[in-house]
């Protein structure tokens, strides 16, 4: 071999610690700095490829934190949104109820304005309430806003403030109302009404005001109505009321008074026989007394008076 081919070689000479014969190896320079070559390549690759690894999984490590917290909010976010939803709905009812409420306060002010109206004595303006429809409500409509949360919860926060506003005032026109009810209610019972005889076998023999008395026989003011009638016929309340007087007074014979608030009393003389006490409470239509002759009188009949704050009424008025 010449002097340059083996200068273009390396020879690599190992000797074994036995006694076995040194092993030589002989290599070319071109396939060593291709093996050098190749494991410097080799070894850049895996830090490049070590370097990239690390770098994807730091980025996955991210990756999988952003997402955990994102599935954490969405889970939050679901159960807020659930929960106003529910929240929303439940008011939606509430509401709605209480519109119902509202409407039946209206209609039931209506109907009594219409009792008062039908009445002369009173006007519907003393019993007046507001009945503008200001204080409607209205319930949520899911519908309208198209998932918009802040849209609806914009919505019902508007609603709740106007319901907020408007309850107060209606609660006390309620209050007003109701109390009103009562009291006119109590008015119509009590207010003489109709013919204090069950009978209806009975006629006037004489009329309110300026007479000539059949008893005294001279010009006198008859200060009630005398009614025909026979004997031990039911003589009734024409009102709610209280007895203030039961028993004999003069003329008047055995005499029945009572009081029926709001100003109003009657008066039933010349009985023949009294079926109550003083004090005793008394019903429109319930029995008093038995119709007769007591007293200063001239044939069996009943003498009925109406008094408004003490001064003589005609109780034609209050009969027809």
């Amino acid at each position: 071999m010449s002097y340059y081919k083996q200068k273009e070689k390396i020879t690599v000479k190992i000797v074994p610690h036995t006694q076995r014969d040194m092993f030589t190896l002989r290599l070319s320079k071109k396939l060593i700095k291709f093996i050098c070559t190749l494991i410097i390549i080799s070894l850049l690759g895996l830090v490049g490829a070590l370097y990239y690894y690390n770098r994807q999984y730091g980025l996955s490590l991210q990756r999988i934190d952003q997402l955990i917290h994102y599935r954490e909010e969405n889970v939050e976010l679901a159960e807020k949104n659930q929960y106003l939803h529910d929240k929303l709905a439940q008011i939606s009812q509430e509401t709605e109820k209480i519109e119902v409420k509202f409407n039946n306060i209206k209609q039931e002010n209506a109907k009594i304005k219409e009792l008062i109206d039908s009445q002369e004595e009173f006007s519907s303006q003393e019993f007046e309430f507001d009945n503008s429809d200001d204080y409607s409500v209205q319930t949520v409509d899911y519908n309208q806003f198209n998932g918009s949360s802040k849209e609806l919860v914009e919505h019902t926060e508007s609603t709740i403030e106007r319901l907020q506003n408007s309850l107060p005032q209606k609660k006390q026109e309620l209050d007003y109302l109701e109390r009103d009810i009562e009291e006119y209610r109590d008015y119509l019972a009590a207010r003489p009404e109709g013919w204090p005889l069950k009978t209806e076998d009975r006629r006037i023999t004489s009329a309110f005001g300026d007479r000539f008395h059949p008893v005294l026989e001279r010009m006198t003011f008859h200060n009630g109505i005398d009614i025909a009638v026979w004997y031990n016929n039911e003589v009734i309340a024409t009102g709610n009321g209280e007895v203030v007087e039961a028993g004999n007074k003069g003329g008047y014979g055995r005499v029945v008074v009572i009081d029926h608030g709001f100003g109003y009393r009657t008066l039933y003389a010349h009985n023949n026989r009294i079926l109550v006490n003083v004090g005793d409470k008394v019903k429109r239509g319930e029995t008093i007394a038995l119709s007769g002759n007591s007293g200063r009188s001239t044939g069996p009949h009943l003498h009925y008076e109406v008094h408004f704050n003490g001064e003589p009424l005609d109780p034609i008025d209050y009969i027809k």
